[in-house]
């Protein structure tokens, strides 16, 4: 079922320092945050269309060199991606680096986990949804291994069995993430970007790369 994928890194420190040359904001839509020095995140179109969609973001950098990093939190995760705009109309994958919100409760054991998605198409009218269902059996199941080290491609058995009887629902899931990242992007950025539309009615893919011990 999952592509063999391997030399993959995609390593990401949550906690290390993200300056210089990136123009960013720190802090949640509802934290007086703004996308960039210029703009108020508080009445923006992109700001809205997160709110309206229940999505908080953390933080936006935007580089000189026209590449963004997003993190936001949503459905009791937290996400991080990183994007070059440059060349996201011929974008095949998405690379997500997930974690539980540990807002909302302390973890015993939390796990970060690293996804590679292969961008399926989707309708730019998708309805808004409450909960990454598939996601949720996901990271329970993390929960059950009581993980201490890193489970990468190398054991692609034990990946497989993790995406077990989960996958068309992690696939919806993903391809909800996707389209409403897009969107936002859009909105923040006043381009048009037609990244889900020309996939030819492809469906979202996904490859679990690695997890380890948060």
């Amino acid at each position: 079922m999952l592509e063999r994928i391997g030399n993959v890194s995609l390593e990401v420190d949550f906690n290390k320092s993200k300056k210089g040359k990136y123009s960013h904001s720190k802090g949640g839509i509802y934290e007086n945050a703004s996308f960039n020095i210029n703009d108020s995140i508080s009445f923006s179109p992109a700001s809205k269309y997160l709110s309206r969609a229940n999505w908080l973001l953390k933080e936006f950098q935007h580089s000189s060199e026209d590449k963004v990093i997003v993190e936001f939190i949503y459905g009791g995760f937290y996400f991080e991606v990183h994007l070059d705009l440059k060349s996201i109309n011929s974008l095949e994958t998405i690379s997500y680096t997930i974690r539980k919100d540990d807002s909302i409760r302390v973890e015993i054991n939390p796990i970060i986990a690293s996804l590679k998605i292969v961008i399926g198409t989707a309708n730019e009218s998708m309805p808004l949804q409450k909960e990454l269902k598939g996601l949720g059996q996901l990271f329970n199941r993390f929960t059950s291994l009581d993980l201490k080290n890193e489970l990468n491609i190398y054991n692609y058995e034990l990946i497989d069995t993790l995406l077990d009887g989960i996958y068309s629902s992690l696939q919806s899931d993903f391809t909800y993430l996707n389209n409403i990242l897009f969107n936002f992007l859009e909105k923040q950025t006043n381009r048009k970007l037609n990244v889900m539309l020309n996939k030819n009615k492809n469906a979202t893919e996904l490859n679990l790369i690695k997890i380890r011990p948060f």
